[in-house]
């Protein structure tokens, strides 16, 4: 099936992971791009709670990312059965086995620096709560739905701005995040601040919870690799997400 980047909805299994792999360099780029943005944190997250300091931790995740970048990762991944949650952690985790090994063999020609900020990362990094019993694989798991959770939010806020309906977005986002009730939330405040009945407000708040569960499936679409496995990974990745 040929790659179709602009498609609203994914058309082949594990898609992200197919437009790595695309022989269009434009559709394997913007792939990687997105792969970087949305996943980057989760991943050094899970180095840093490995046990490595702050340049350790960024020296393995420009070498395990330049990797990718080199698509090496993805030579067998279509062979691997599971998501791509699954996929990135077992392949990180291997890679920490043998990186001390061979440091000196860091690819210097290529430069992540322009795809994130890790010097960010590690300010974020040291303003999260992390229990004792919290290993490495629960941080992944619960920094994924976080970077997953906050990418859909992006998405609605920017689709609602474009329609002309930020403010009915920003007012409503807190309850979305409460679990999608306005019960515990002055309903009539916020609706006469954006000049709506409650009626409507209801209303409107019906069709955002329909829009983030359109998108977070979509999102969800994208990782894994049977439809089948869509509406478990979901289930998974909010428990994990209210861990938090």
């Amino acid at each position: 099936m040929a790659d179709t980047p602009n498609a609203h909805f994914p058309t082949t299994q594990w898609t992200l992971i197919s437009r790595l792999r695309s022989h269009d360099d434009a559709v394997s780029s913007r792939a990687l791009d997105e792969l970087c943005a949305q996943y980057h944190y989760p991943l050094y997250c899970y180095i840093r709670r490995r046990g490595l300091d702050h340049h350790d931790a960024q020296d393995v995740l420009h070498d395990f990312l330049a990797k990718l970048i080199r698509l090496e990762s993805f030579q067998t991944a279509e062979e691997e059965k599971g998501r791509l949650r699954g996929f990135l952690g077992t392949a990180l985790s291997r890679f920490l086995s043998s990186w001390h090994s061979s440091q000196s063999k860091r690819a210097h020609d290529v430069s992540l620096d322009e795809e994130m900020d890790l010097a960010a990362a590690e300010q974020r990094f040291q303003r999260e709560r992390l229990s004792d019993d919290e290993t490495p694989e629960r941080l992944f798991e619960r920094k994924w739905a976080h970077e997953l959770i906050r990418h859909v939010l992006r998405r609605m806020k920017r689709e609602h701005a474009a329609r002309g309906k930020q403010a009915l977005f920003d007012a409503l986002k807190p309850v979305l995040l409460d679990g999608g009730s306005l019960r515990g939330h002055d309903h009539e405040a916020i609706a006469a601040a954006l000049d709506m009945s409650p009626g409507s407000l209801r209303t409107a708040l019906t069709r955002l919870l329909d829009s983030f569960r359109d998108m977070l499936r979509e999102e969800v679409a994208e990782t894994v690799e049977d439809k089948a496995e869509i509406e478990d990974e979901i289930t998974h990745l909010m428990k994990a997400f209210e861990r938090a």
